[in-house]
């Protein structure tokens, strides 16, 4: 599945094709401090795009948070789906 993201849905979000769209479902943003790939400042701004939207970053983490992070992976969905937000 990830590199399937990678080739398919990577070009097509460099080429704007959801720039139109908005997020309608509860969504959990997490990502790492230490990320390389997709700094923590590419993370915020989209809540104007999202009807609910929550960011977090995880201090001292890198890209891959289910590896590096499991359990507040884990914490992130469990809260989602307890609270439907």
């Amino acid at each position: 599945m990830f590199w399937q993201y990678v080739v398919r849905e990577i070009p097509a979000l460099l080429r704007g094709k959801w720039r139109e769209q908005r997020l309608t479902v509860p969504t959990v943003l997490l990502g790492g401090e230490r990320d390389n790939v997709i700094p923590p400042s590419m993370l915020v701004g989209g809540e104007s795009d999202a009807d609910d939207l929550t960011v977090g970053i995880v201090p001292g983490a890198g890209h891959f948070l289910p590896r590096e992070r499991p359990h507040v992976v884990a914490e992130a969905m469990k809260e989602l789906c307890a609270t439907g937000r």
